[in-house]
C-alpha cells in the first residue's frame, strides 16, 4: 500500500515510503519530509536537497507541478493499481475484435461527448452518466471508433444495458 509507480516528463520512478521519514526512490534509500505551505504549496526535502513545489494542475492521477520554477508533469498510480493498468493495456493489445461498453448502473446519459464513428483513445470520457445525483464519467475501455447504436442524450439506462462498441 506504499508502493507507488510514477511517471515524471516520461520517466518512470519507483517510490516506496518506509516510515514517516524515509523512502525508496528507484532502490536508493532516502530521508525525506513534506512541508505543506498551502493546499497547492509544499516544501519536499530528500536528504539535504530542498524543492518547492507548487501543484498547478490536480486531475485524477495526472498532475502538473512546478518544482523550483519548471513545470513538469506527472502521472502517479499506486504499484497495484499500475500493475493492473499495465495488465489492462496488455489485454486490450488483443482486443482487436473490439469492446462492448455497458452501464456499470442504472442512470440517464447526460451528455454524450463523442459522435458515431469517431476515434476515441483509451481513457477518454465518451459520456456522463448521471446516477444517483452523481455525473460520472463513461471512459474508452480501449483505443477505437465508437459505436452508440440506439443511445442518445436523455436515454433512462439499466445496468449492463449497452452503452456503446468500440473497434
Amino acid at each position: 500500500m506504499n508502493d507507488f509507480v510514477s511517471k515524471i516528463d516520461d520517466k518512470k520512478y519507483s517510490i516506496k515510503f518506509l516510515d514517516e521519514s524515509r523512502l525508496v526512490l528507484n532502490e536508493r534509500e532516502y530521508n525525506y519530509s513534506i512541508k505543506l505551505l498551502s493546499s497547492d504549496n509544499f516544501i519536499l526535502t530528500l536528504d539535504n536537497r530542498t524543492f518547492i513545489c507548487t501543484v498547478v494542475e490536480n486531475k485524477n492521477s495526472n498532475f502538473e507541478i512546478v518544482v523550483n520554477g519548471e513545470l513538469h508533469k506527472v502521472i502517479s498510480h499506486s504499484l497495484i493499481s499500475y500493475k493492473a493498468e499495465e495488465l489492462l493495456k496488455s489485454k486490450n493489445q488483443s482486443h482487436s475484435s473490439g469492446m462492448t461498453v455497458k452501464a456499470p448502473m442504472p442512470g440517464l446519459i447526460l451528455k454524450i461527448k463523442k459522435q458515431n464513428g469517431d476515434y476515441v483513445e483509451r481513457g477518454e470520457t465518451v459520456m456522463i452518466l448521471e446516477a444517483m445525483k452523481m455525473e460520472n464519467e463513461i471512459r474508452a475501455p480501449i483505443s477505437g471508433t465508437v459505436t452508440f447504436n440506439s443511445i442518445k442524450e436523455g436515454t433512462s439506462v439499466e445496468k449492463n444495458i449497452k452503452l456503446f462498441e468500440i473497434r
